[in-house]
């Protein structure tokens, strides 16, 4: 049969305060310091996640900022090839302006040219009719005389013409 023994049972007296002590003063401490660090590492992964959460959301908003620029260098580059175009067309409408101006002083300055001529022909003429009225009026002489006269101003005023 079972026979217990007084060492027996002091021994298991022992070893349960042995485990009460340990438990007590090893174990709860222990228990206690890895909480702490697990409620530590928990912190960490926590401001890890908000940092990586945070880090994220500036990459969108850098990425739509990038979008707006690239958008608003387009738009730009629009509107400066659009005034550049403008400025082209009102180069060449100026020049065109210019061209007809110029065109229009040059037939000008030709019809007073033509003119001049004109009127220097009309004097040239007038000083042959005169030329010849007084060598018609100094010489009175027949008609025979009066065609040879007039044939030769013909003569005269179509040569210079």
């Amino acid at each position: 049969m079972l026979r217990l023994d007084m060492n027996v049972v002091w021994t298991v007296i022992n070893l349960l305060i042995l485990y009460l002590l340990v438990r007590r003063f090893l174990f709860k401490p222990v228990r206690k310091i890895l909480d702490d660090r697990q409620a530590e590492i928990d912190k960490q992964y926590a401001a890890a996640k908000q940092a990586q959460d945070t880090a994220e959301e500036m990459k969108k908003q850098y990425e739509q900022s990038f979008a707006g620029i690239e958008e608003e260098k387009s738009a730009i580059l629009t509107e400066a090839r659009e005034l550049a175009h403008d400025e082209y067309e009102k180069m060449i409408e100026d020049a065109k302006e210019q061209a007809v101006k110029i065109k229009a002083d040059a037939k000008k300055a030709a019809d007073i040219q033509q003119e001049r001529y004109l009127q220097q022909a009309r004097d040239q003429i007038a000083d042959l009719v005169v030329a010849a009225t007084a060598k018609l009026v100094a010489s009175r002489q027949d008609e025979e005389a009066d065609r040879e006269l007039y044939d030769q101003f013909i003569a005269k005023t179509g040569e210079k013409e």
